[in-house]
């Protein structure tokens, strides 16, 4: 068997120190919400988003239904809903389709969603 030289075996377990430490700073919901991932799932959506659309396709709906589903804890709500406030500017959004698409995708909402909404609440 070969012995690893001190100087590797130092250099792999202060990689692994700083992997653990990285690990522990991001927040737990940063495993289930990522904006990426928000936005990739509301891409589906942007012909309704932009008023080109009568009604959400059931891809659009199963978007929706991923992002719904993702924001599990209230911080990942705030994550989630502060990844669409920065999406509805990008997409230049309707905001009548903005709101109506939770209910057209049958999905309860005790709040409206607009660009202005406390993420924090």
């Amino acid at each position: 068997m070969k012995k690893i030289p001190t100087s590797a075996f130092a250099a792999v377990l202060l990689l692994a120190m700083l992997a653990a430490v990285q690990h522990l700073a991001v927040p737990a919901w940063a495993d289930h919400v990522s904006c990426s991932g928000v936005i990739n799932d509301l891409s589906l959506c942007l012909d309704f988003l932009q008023g080109d659309a009568g009604q959400p396709s059931a891809r659009c709906c199963d978007g929706v239904k991923a992002i719904y589903a993702a924001a599990d804890t209230t911080a990942a709500r705030q994550a989630t809903c502060e990844c669409l406030k920065s999406a509805y500017s990008m997409v230049n959004a309707d905001l009548y389709a903005t709101q109506t698409l939770p209910g057209a995708c049958g999905l309860p909402l005790s709040y409206t969603i607009s660009p202005d909404i406390d993420c924090s609440q």
